[in-house]
């Protein structure tokens, strides 16, 4: 018994012996799998949040092994190419690592001015272009370029959301704009336009006011949409239903789909049928028929934009179309956003009100029809 006793006593001491030699190994053994959980980070520059692996213990180089950021690793010119090729999570990652290492190198920052334009809202970007012109890194031809560069995204995308009549989307772009430099003429005065199209004359009012008191744009834009003496006039104007007996109108011919009407119409000579949505601000048109027209088109892409739909906010891109027929109308240089893809299944995109407000029209369900007539 006594023998028994010790033998069971020296086999409890040897297992207690060997867990805890062999407890660090256990431990150890862990570590890789916890060090390939997510990390929550955020890009600099950037207002998302990203979920980036971490792969190595080592922080201020986990991309090591893939040779990314020092001599002799990945380069400027091959995170380009990642870029490019459309791995922007792969190239934002990259961007967090080297700007750590050197956050005053030109080419990183144009990188990530880039990076941004290409996954942000383009007023987002245009700001964060604006921030970058204030910095002293960059060589006088590279801030010569950027600064041509911003100022040519501005212009294409008021232009174009200015052509489409996108009053509400091109308020929208200019307002943060706007808030970082007021004494932009040209920004204040299409915002004070924007505005007054929308009928909202005391935001136009108060946009002018950052102007001059003789400003002939500001006079211009009083006298034009001067709420005073106009405003029922306008109001009576912008409804856009009411067409007189005696008014010469285009009958456009409609295919009913449930309670909503199809419009036959043509993009960059591609036919495009398009559901009528009078609640819908913007024109857009569906991924699929964006797809098909790159191949024939070169498509300009102005930036992306957030919208508000019936399924919730969406970040869409504009792109400019320089042809679009509504029966014998053409709208010439109007920008378009691009759904996300299979969104739209049996059509081929909206027509909202930034079009059909350039007419007077009128839904003629009973016989399904659109009346149009130029305004």
């Amino acid at each position: 018994m006594h023998h028994t006793r010790m033998i069971a006593l020296c086999l409890c001491v040897s297992i207690a012996l060997n867990v805890y030699l062999l407890w660090p190994g256990l431990h150890n053994a862990q570590q890789p799998l916890q060090q390939h959980q997510p990390s929550v980070v955020t890009s600099p520059g950037a207002d998302r949040i990203v979920e980036v692996p971490v792969t190595s213990q080592q922080p201020a180089a986990p991309l090591a092994a893939k040779g990314t950021l020092q001599s002799g690793r990945t380069t400027v010119s091959e995170a380009r190419q990642w870029f490019d090729s459309g791995e922007y999570a792969r190239v934002e990652q990259y961007i967090i690592e080297a700007l750590r290492e050197s956050p005053h190198s030109a080419d990183l920052l144009l990188l990530e001015a880039d990076l941004m334009l290409a996954t942000k809202p383009l007023a987002t970007a245009v700001l964060h272009f604006y921030t970058l012109l204030e910095l002293a890194v960059f060589s006088p031809q590279q801030h010569a370029d950027l600064t041509k560069r911003t100022e040519t995204l501005v212009s294409n995308a008021v232009n174009a959301l200015y052509n489409a009549r996108d009053w509400d989307l091109l308020a929208r772009f200019i307002e943060p704009l706007y808030q970082l430099n007021s004494r932009d003429e040209y920004l204040t005065l299409k915002l004070a336009e924007a505005y007054a199209r929308q009928q909202k004359f005391t935001l136009m009012e108060d946009t002018l006011a950052s102007l001059e008191p003789d400003n002939p744009g500001a006079r211009s834009i009083r006298q034009r949409y001067g709420y005073i003496n106009d405003s029922i006039n306008n109001n009576q104007q912008e409804d856009g239903t009411t067409i007189s007996p005696d008014t010469a109108y285009t009958r456009i011919a409609l295919t009913r789909y449930g309670d909503q009407f199809i419009v036959d119409a043509n993009v960059l000579k591609h036919p495009a049928a398009l559901l009528i949505d009078t609640g819908a601000s913007s024109t857009a048109i569906s991924f699929e028929l964006y797809r098909v027209l790159q191949r024939n088109n070169s498509i300009q892409v102005m930036g992306l934009f957030d919208v508000r739909t019936a399924g919730g906010l969406i970040r869409s891109p504009l792109v400019r179309i320089q042809s679009m027929w509504l029966g014998p109308f053409e709208l010439v240089d109007i920008g378009v956003l691009v759904l996300p893809r299979n969104t739209m299944l049996n059509t081929d995109g909206l027509l909202g009100m930034n079009v059909l407000k350039q007419f007077n029209f009128k839904l003629e369900q009973g016989s399904s029809e659109l009346l149009l007539t130029p305004r």
